[in-house]
């Protein structure tokens, strides 16, 4: 804004004691007038990468220890002068505030001295003018200002005017803006004579070690007053409810006339505001409120006239248009993020996040929340265009950031992205959430890219709750489009009905419904949209889950019975968020039962996985109960001190597994599902960590949360098929459900022909049990271990009518020679079965032909019984 200098006299552009430095030349050796900055001058710095709008060079603190640190330059100017500073300080406190001396009769700022000074902070967090006689802490206050230094960054505009009449007055602008044009009178102090001859002004700051870099001061100014000549324009208007508009004017406004309703018109037949009111605090900003209500949508024009400065310069009559417009979910969507920016592929190496506007309409993002992790931050004013971007970033990064867009300062040290993911939550000054995701490094589906350098990148901004499906990394050349079209941005819509995921059992009376996608929380209200079996039908309450609604809790009138299975089913009123109407879906549920053990049988594990897998353990219900797995742990096992190690909770939430089901316990289960086929795709649990499971040998445990051992398997690198040529990707598959969890020929790679893992569906090797009808039988009598999923293990089979027999059993080719000794000495029960998988004694697969399995039992009583059965090896043609 231009401004006019009043002086008793004519000057040239700088005059003897005058000061007028911005620190725009990067240094503040010399300033504009000529005279030397003089000091701690090792203690500053120029920062030319501060975070302001516009960007500009500032004066830093620089110091890594508790200290004083000033500034002097030469000032000889008191009367009829004007002084004015911007400053951006953190949260004071006794130890932590600065001052700018006005004048000074010494050079020394930190010694004594006779001067006049503004404080900034202190014990009192005030902004006060203040004058000095002797030693530092010997001061008197002459207009005490409000407290305003709370913040952990605080920008302040200063101006202090002394005239002729010898009337000093506080002004500041806390706006939090680098302008500086809305300043408050704090207050005035008359001295009409002043015996002080001045010589020098500068900055002082007194800071702990942690403040060392927290103090900025620029726009530095003592000379004539300056009056203001200019009419103040509107900034910006914004319709912040159906009857309420928000006018910023370029500068503080006269109170009295920016009140007047008169002064503001809005055509369309709405008219005069009933009210019109100055803020408080901003007095550049004034409230209007109507009587009759906007249109959404509709384009409207407001005429304001009359309105003057505190300088009483009138403004000319103006016609600014506006739209009103609530936000809706997601209008404005989380659309790329860099949660790891290291190493650096092209773009600066800062973590940033962006938001994209969906809408025709710019939309306002002051007072919104955005909470990620366990923090939350307020928007500050500011604005998103129609199909616009803003990029949300650390203040050191807005230099290198804004060539690509609006850049607002958002992230500290301690407000960060993780680079392993979180749940960020975008919601509006009502608290209305906007749009929210979890994400995860898996979203990166590259894992190079993952590593650092690469950004996330929303591939269709019109699916906002696609979730992975809907993410990857970037592919652009610089690692991330910051305020641009994402390089991966193509049509990808959900067209895939909701369905219920599962139930959970919360109390005899209330169950959580689990969904597999986000939903419209409108319809997940209704009561009628819910029925279940039974004569429970609809339930009394619905509690909605946030912040993705994709649960509910129900909490029904009657009560759950034991030992009865419940079915509940939603209609198809409920949608998701890309409209997709939900079917007639149904799950079941029950009271669960406590676990014992051999209830939960570990079925399969992997624990060497293809190159970017994850490992996975599959759990098989054996017995007749329901189990709720939110009480069941997955742990390795110490076996030297006999413990359990890496103990998981499998799930955090309900998740009920019923007789004779399957489940998959992973850390990725999109993953797994990529890698191999399954016939049960919801028969998966997402776990956030799964214990450190070794590729070749260790053990896997699953206990309750007592960790008393429900089932424990432990596996080796010599059980997977010797024929293989790797055992990368290759589980290992449990044959019978009867036979023990440790007994090793009861395991079994998993064949070929389904891809070397069966997960959440019955094995590839799975063996039913037969019932010998002989002390030994042998079943299938010819049998092919060619590891394709048929007949790949010979089972040898026992019945005996009592206890007690200890047996070995070795297998000989069809000229009598030993191939493989399978058990010797092993105490057996009254029945059981051992497996043979065609491999001889040196690890080979024995050549096709007839083979003798030859068992020999005996018992204390010295009752000794000896038994011969073949088998045919074969092998495809």
């Amino acid at each position: 804004m231009k401004k006019l200098f009043f002086l008793l006299s004519f000057f040239p552009i700088f005059v003897q004691g005058q000061i007028n430095e911005t620190f725009s030349d990067g240094n503040f050796h010399i300033n504009p007038a000529g005279s030397e900055w003089v000091g701690d001058t090792s203690e500053y710095k120029i920062n030319t990468t501060i975070s302001t709008i516009p960007t500009k060079p500032l004066l830093q603190l620089n110091n890594t220890i508790t200290a004083i640190s000033y500034l002097a330059t030469t000032n000889t100017l008191i009367n009829n002068t004007e002084w004015h500073f911007y400053s951006r300080v953190p949260s004071t406190s006794a130890t932590n505030y600065a001052r700018f001396y006005l004048a000074s009769d010494q050079q020394n700022l930190e010694g004594s001295l006779n001067g006049y000074f503004v404080q900034i902070g202190g014990a009192d967090d005030k902004i006060s003018l203040c004058k000095q006689t002797g030693a530092t802490g010997s001061f008197s206050v002459l207009v005490p200002g409000p407290v305003e230094c709370l913040s952990s960054i605080n920008q302040i505009h200063v101006k202090v005017t002394r005239d002729l009449a010898g009337n000093w007055s506080l002004f500041s602008d806390t706006t939090n803006t680098v302008t500086g044009n809305s300043y408050i009178l704090h207050g005035t102090f008359s001295e009409p004579i002043v015996t002080l001859v001045p010589s020098f002004a500068g900055v002082y700051c007194n800071y702990t070690s942690s403040n060392g870099t927290s103090y900025y001061f620029d726009d530095i100014y003592a000379g004539g007053i300056i009056v203001d000549t200019i009419a103040p324009v509107i900034s910006s208007i914004s319709a912040i409810s159906n009857n309420q508009v928000e006018v910023l004017f370029s500068e503080s406004v006269f109170q009295s006339i920016a009140e007047t309703i008169s002064n503001y018109s809005v055509n369309g037949g709405i008219g005069n505001p009933i009210t019109a009111i100055r803020d408080a605090t901003n007095l550049a900003l004034v409230h209007l409120t109507f009587a009759s209500g906007f249109i959404e949508g509709q384009t409207y024009s407001l005429t304001t006239s009359n309105i003057q400065d505190l300088a009483v310069n009138t403004m000319v009559t103006a016609n600014n248009d506006f739209v009103f417009y609530l936000p809706k979910s997601y209008d404005i969507v989380i659309n790329e993020l860099m949660a790891d920016p290291d190493p650096a592929v092209g773009l600066p190496a800062y973590e940033y996040m962006e938001l994209y506007n969906r809408t025709n309409f710019p939309i306002s993002l002051k007072d919104w929340t955005l909470a990620f992790g366990s923090y939350t931050k307020i928007f500050p004013d500011v604005s998103i265009q129609a199909h616009g971007y803003l990029i949300l970033t650390k203040a050191e990064a807005i230099t290198g950031l804004s060539v690509y867009g609006t850049c607002v300062d958002f992230f500290t040290n301690i407000y960060s992205l993780t680079n392993d993911g979180a749940t960020i939550v975008l919601s509006n000054n009502l608290g209305k959430i906007i749009h929210t995701i979890t994400y995860s490094s898996d979203w990166y589906q590259n894992a190079n890219k993952k590593d650092g350098g690469w950004s996330l990148e929303q591939i269709d901004p019109n699916n906002p709750c696609g979730a992975m499906n809907n993410w990857r990394a970037s592919v652009d050349v610089k690692g991330g489009t910051p305020g641009s079209t994402n390089s991966i941005n193509a049509a990808n819509a959900d067209n895939i009905r909701p369905e219920i995921d599962r139930v959970g059992m919360l109390t005899q009376s209330s169950i959580q419904l689990f969904f597999t996608e986000t939903l419209d929380s409108l319809l997940l209200k209704n009561v009628s949209n819910y029925s279940v079996d039974n004569s429970i039908g609809n339930p009394s309450s619905v509690s909605i889950v946030g912040p993705d609604f994709k649960s509910v809790i129900l909490q029904f009138a009657g009560t759950f019975q034991n030992s009865v299975i419940y079915y509940i089913t939603i209609s198809d009123t409920i949608k998701d968020c890309a409209g997709n109407i939900a079917t007639f879906s149904s799950a079941k549920f029950a009271i669960p039962s406590a676990a014992v053990k051999g209830d939960i049988l570990i079925n399969e594990v992997l624990s060497n996985p293809k190159d970017n897998g994850v490992d996975f353990v599959e759990i098989y219900n054996h017995s007749n109960k329901v189990i709720e797995m939110k009480y069941l742990v997955l742990a390795s096992y110490d076996t030297i001190n006999n413990v359990l190690t890496s103990v998981n909770p499998i799930s955090a939430d309900g998740f009920l597994i019923f007789p004779q089901e399957y489940y998959v316990l992973t850390t990725n289960p999109d993953m797994v599902k990529s890698q191999y086929s399954t016939t049960n795709p919801k028969g998966f649990v997402k776990m956030s960590s799964l214990p450190s499971f070794n590729n070749d040998d260790g053990v896997v445990v699953i206990a309750n949360q007592s960790e008393v051992i429900i089932d424990k398997f432990t596996y080796s690198l010599g059980m997977q098929f010797p024929l293989l040529s790797t055992t990368d990707g290759v589980s290992l598959e449990r044959l019978s459900f009867e036979r023990p969890t440790d007994d090793k020929s009861n395991w079994h790679s998993a064949a070929e022909n389904v891809g070397f893992a069966t997960p959440a569906y019955k094995n590839s090797q799975y063996t039913p049990d037969q019932i010998p009808t002989n002390e030994l039988t042998l079943s299938p009598e010819i049998f092919s271990p060619d590891n394709d999923g048929v007949n790949d293990v010979l089972n040898i089979n026992y019945l005996f009518s009592e206890p007690g027999y200890v047996a070995t059993i070795m297998v000989y080719d069809s000229k009598g020679r030993l191939v493989r000794v399978l058990e010797k000495s092993q105490l057996l029960g009254t029945s059981g079965t051992f497996s043979w998988d065609g491999i001889n004694e040196d690890a080979e697969k024995s050549p096709i032909g007839i083979y003798i399995v030859y068992m020999e039992v005996f018992d204390l009583k010295g009752n000794t019984k000896h038994y011969k059965k073949t088998a045919v090896l074969a092998s495809k043609l």
